[in-house]
């Protein structure tokens, strides 16, 4: 029976949970347990990401779906068939175009929320009755703070002021005050839980690679989308991982190294003298010379912190 993990949601230290959003966790479980029970549907979670639905269970809908698009009425049941005639051959993703992934999110903050929404593939499903009737549920400090502990301590303090405040009025609380408390809120408040659903061709094409394969996004969002692939390999650790061969991270780097042999000319004696390491394949050899990614913001931030880790150790 599915079990929601608090250590995992608290897992990021730049995350603070109010106390009270414990006793919601324990009834959103219990509601899980009873979807899973009744239905039979995997529910699996990676940090603050739960995945409540797929609709391809075991690839039986994509098996046919493909069988169909490809005219082949036997072995339709042919599990691979969309992988290794279709994925691999660069056709059509119609088999899975129309199966999707619901996630829940617990403990993510609105600029996470607000990344995740731009993209209007799939059906992204927002929370019940918007934001602004909704307590916060927490803060995240922001990828880059300089001082998480400081960060942390204001933003919370913010939180709770806004909660104390819709609290003290209660039910007989006015739109208009709602949303004045509401807009003292902190940008990094941890949202309530909400709800994002998206095709499994958006996921792929899009989602993770925008957000998690190519490099630039920003830090929090990285590590949400980075929660949602680790959901779908659990889900079906064969599929994404040969989804993975054809759109990962390499794939983006193999264009950028076309394009450096293609506007640099170079030859093969300057590209064994740029090599530093040893490589046995041509395609090793371009990858670590002109197909290496270059630093980011986010690499500037990370390297800038562990050397003010080790200076005040």
């Amino acid at each position: 029976m599915f079990q929601i993990d608090p250590y995992n949601i608290l897992a990021n230290k730049r995350v603070t949970l109010c106390d009270w959003v414990w006793d919601e966790v324990y009834e959103i479980e219990k509601a899980l347990q009873y979807l899973e029970q009744e239905t039979g549907t995997k529910v699996v979670q990676s940090g603050r990401v739960i995945a409540v639905r797929s609709t391809d269970v075991d690839r039986l809908y994509s098996s046919f779906k493909s069988s169909i698009y490809m005219s082949k009425y036997k072995d339709m049941d042919n599990r691979r068939r969309f992988l290794d005639q279709m994925v691999k051959q660069g056709h059509s993703y119609e088999p899975i175009r129309g199966e999707s992934i619901l996630f829940l999110y617990v403990g993510v903050g609105k600029p996470v929320y607000d990344h995740l929404t731009t993209y209007t593939v799939g059906r992204p499903t927002r929370i019940a009755a918007g934001q602004r009737a909704n307590l916060p549920w927490g803060y995240e400090v922001p990828a880059g703070a300089k001082d998480p502990s400081q960060s942390s301590h204001e933003g919370m303090e913010a939180v709770n002021n806004v909660i104390r405040k819709i609290r003290r009025e209660g039910d007989n609380i006015s739109p208009e005050r709602l949303e004045d408390a509401r807009s003292l809120l902190p940008v990094g408040y941890v949202m309530p839980p909400f709800l994002l659903e998206y095709s499994e061709e958006a996921l792929i094409k899009t989602v993770f690679t925008q957000r998690l394969f190519e490099r630039g996004a920003q830090g929090a969002t990285v590590e949400i989308v980075d929660d949602m692939w680790r959901c779908c390999l659990k889900i079906d650790k064969e599929k994404w991982e040969y989804l993975y061969d054809y759109h990962g991270p390499h794939i983006h780097l193999w264009t950028k190294a076309m394009r450096a042999l293609r506007d640099k000319s170079f030859t093969y004696e300057q590209l064994t003298s740029r090599a530093k390491e040893p490589w046995e394949s041509l395609y090793e050899l371009i990858m670590q010379t002109v197909g290496k990614e270059g630093r980011t913001m986010w690499d500037r931030i990370a390297e800038g912190k562990a050397d003010e880790q080790v200076s005040n150790q």
